[in-house]
């Protein structure tokens, strides 16, 4: 197809999509609001594509990719599908909900880990995943001037299993006051995804579940207290 023929095929077929609002986190339809394209050197194409989210109403930006076929002396573009989405999903973990029960010093570190994991700055995304442990488990009851493997060793509370994971994570090792001690020169991805899958899990064990279970039982002894007898002198 020639750039005429992708862009009405986007307006004519691409009026909403099913999908996951970076907004909100819900999975829901999204409707476009505008698109334009971008025509490379080599005879590539993306769309820009702009939709609305039904639930929340915020606009996200979704590019749509056209490849043309090197062989041809003439337009043809083959499309290859989405690409990129603006704004980023940065947490696939935990959605804003279960958020809402996370203290903030511990919750804005942990956001700041996930802009930087979404870059690829890989060291300072694991730093401050390691920044935000650290934090949590000082409110937790840890001794804030131990190393992070004596506090979370120090936290009888949390299971085996977690202080155990913790153990196997590489970078958490003694947290040195030199570059060549903080043992980030070698993090690859595979141990920023590795200590976000656990500091995820560890926030729902520390913060979410206690907090949903307490909202629960609140909710059960509101339903069974008896109602007050308006009748009945005070």
């Amino acid at each position: 197809m020639n750039l005429n023929d992708a862009r009405k095929s986007i307006s004519e077929h691409v009026k909403d999509l099913i999908d996951q609002c970076p907004h909100c986190g819900a999975k829901s339809h999204i409707e476009a609001q505008w698109n334009e394209c971008h025509k490379y050197r080599n005879g590539d194409a993306e769309f820009y594509v702009i939709f609305r989210c039904r639930p929340c109403r915020k606009l996200i930006l979704k590019t749509l990719y056209f490849e043309q076929n090197r062989y041809s002396q003439q337009e043809n573009l083959t499309m290859r599908g989405w690409k990129d989405t603006f704004p980023m999903i940065l947490d696939e973990h935990l959605g804003p909900d279960e958020k809402e029960h996370v203290p903030t010093e511990v919750l804005e570190d942990y956001e700041e880990a996930l802009r930087c994991k979404s870059v690829g700055a890989d060291k300072a995304s694991c730093a401050m995943f390691r920044r935000a442990l650290q934090s949590a488990l000082v409110l937790l009851g840890a001794k804030a001037k131990e190393n992070l493997i004596s506090q979370i060793d120090s936290l009888y509370s949390l299971p085996a299993d977690i202080r155990d994971w913790s153990h196997q994570i590489r970078i958490f090792g003694n947290w040195g006051a030199h570059p060549d001690q903080d043992q980030l020169k070698n993090v690859d991805r595979d141990d920023v995804l590795e200590v976000h899958d656990f500091f995820s899990k560890f926030l729902v064990y520390t913060f979410i579940m206690p907090a949903k279970v307490r909202a629960s039982r609140e909710r059960r002894e509101a339903r069974t207290q008896p109602e007050n007898d308006s009748g009945s002198e005070a």
